[in-house]
């Protein structure tokens, strides 16, 4: 598998799986991933919405792009998605003081992803 497929599917597949996960169980995994639960059902039906729907949208957008033979759009959304959410994720860690271990792991992954998938973009 080359690296431009292996990105993609990457990217696709987990916001794919963390979109489904926040889809069947959006209080189990928001305290897994910041340590508190959503404060009531408005809050619920919105992390069901926001990290489940929204984020299985960006996952099956991605490998419809893919499957139509738009991989470098696939990639360069890879990256626009990635570097938005590692700014705002530090703008965040700066506003409100240090998070948890999940906050800066995840900030990792997602600048080592974007610059996979920027990689990928000047290997085609």
């Amino acid at each position: 598998m080359n690296l431009e497929r292996f990105v993609i599917f990457l990217a696709a597949g987990f916001f794919l799986l963390y979109g489904v996960a926040f889809s069947i169980s959006p209080e189990t995994m928001a305290r897994i991933i910041t340590g508190a639960k959503p404060a009531g059902i408005s809050a619920l039906v919105d992390f069901r919405a926001t990290y489940g729907g929204m984020t299985i949208a960006v996952g099956v957008s991605l490998f419809y792009l893919y499957l139509i033979h738009q991989a470098r759009a696939c990639l360069v959304i890879v990256v626009i998605i990635l570097l938005s959410m590692a700014a705002t994720r530090t703008i965040g860690l700066f506003v409100h003081g240090s998070g948890n271990l999940a906050m800066y792991l995840y900030l990792v992954l997602e600048l080592l992803g974007s610059a996979l998938a920027a990689i990928a973009i000047r290997g085609r």
